[in-house]
């Protein structure tokens, strides 16, 4: 992978600093173009283009935060979400959908899973994203203290 930390604008590391966040989607260069706003935000960042790849890049990655697209080939990411909140490994991550096709919201909150702590549309404002990305990390930083 070509460094995705030279196609944002000006840094603002302290946003996501400390966080893991993955970026899971299949067209290369939205992804690129998402590593590069979240990497000049600060987060240490990992990719996936597939949904197999990302599965087995959760377990190993351990990410806070999941961005996943939902229109991908072969597993798909509906079919992604439902493995990632199956499993003991990644059920907690939160995971924040991004896609381009918002018909394919009901098919994600439709179902018995715990519903994504976040829902995007493409095409995505950077700064919007940061920011959502920034509040599911807040939120989740505060439930775990006060368990």
């Amino acid at each position: 992978m070509s460094d995705p930390t030279r196609l944002a604008g000006p840094a603002r590391p302290d946003l996501l600093e400390g966080w893991r966040i993955m970026v899971v989607d299949d067209q290369e260069d939205f992804r690129w173009y998402l590593l590069a706003v979240l990497a000049d935000a600060g987060a240490q960042i990992s990719e996936a283009s597939d949904g197999r790849e990302a599965l087995d890049a959760a377990r190993r990655f351990k990410p806070d935060l999941i961005t996943l697209d939902l229109s991908m080939p072969g597993h798909d990411g509906i079919a992604t979400f439902r493995d990632l909140r199956s499993s003991p490994e990644t059920e907690a991550i939160p995971v924040c959908i991004v896609t381009g096709r918002p018909e394919m919201r009901a098919l994600i909150y439709d179902r018995p899973a715990r519903p994504p702590e976040g829902y995007m549309d493409k095409p995505i404002d950077p700064k919007r994203l940061v920011d959502t990305i920034r509040r599911i990390l807040d939120l989740r930083r505060r439930r775990s203290r006060g368990r």
